[in-house]
């Protein structure tokens, strides 16, 4: 090697090294930092759900009509170790912007009724019910149930027919007035 030119080798290597960590360390933090959100999330949703329970009026009666609340069970300690396995669909309308957080196994129907979502873990036929979210052959998929539900990926815009198209994050499930977000965490 030139003796002139040694010294340049040895500052360019050592300069592609540092890059090298500089993105390392860009990485770790983005990473982090997404943990730390998710936890975040996570923990609200309990600390909701806890204040629903004690909120919740044991003389109310039982046939009301008014939607039930989508319970979330989820594992704190599998998430924060990166192996939870969690649905979490966020509720884009001109009004609201909602995050729901699922596991992989419940069963979910998505709908519209009167000009509101209608999200519920049991199907009742006058609900304005549309699609459906369950597992079918280890991969989740979501089954159109009546017209109006179509799935966008990327720029295709499907219908969602009667047996299923397996999800995938960044899949929008597309209803009447309002869009999910699919993202698997």
């Amino acid at each position: 090697m030139n003796p002139i030119l040694f010294p340049f080798a040895v500052a360019g290597g050592v300069l592609l090294a540092l890059m090298a960590g500089c993105v390392l360390v860009a990485c770790l933090f983005l990473r982090r930092k997404r943990r730390k959100q998710l936890a975040d999330q996570l923990s609200c949703k309990l600390r909701e759900e806890a204040l629903d329970r004690a909120l919740a009026n044991p003389l109310a009666p039982t046939g009301r009509s008014v939607l039930d609340p989508v319970q979330v069970e989820y594992s704190m300690k599998a998430d924060r170790q990166g192996g939870g396995a969690l649905l979490r669909l966020t509720e884009h309308n001109l009004t609201v912007t909602r995050v729901y957080l699922f596991d992989l196994d419940q069963r979910l129907f998505l709908g519209v009724q009167d000009n509101q979502t209608v999200l519920r873990r049991d199907y009742v036929p006058d609900a304005g019910i549309l699609c459906e979210i369950c597992q079918n052959h280890n991969a989740l998929c979501a089954r159109g149930l009546a017209d109006g539900g179509r799935l966008q990926r990327g720029t295709a815009v499907t219908a969602l027919g009667k047996n299923g198209v397996a999800l995938r994050t960044g899949d929008e499930l597309l209803l009447p007035g309002t869009q999910f977000r699919v993202e698997l965490i």
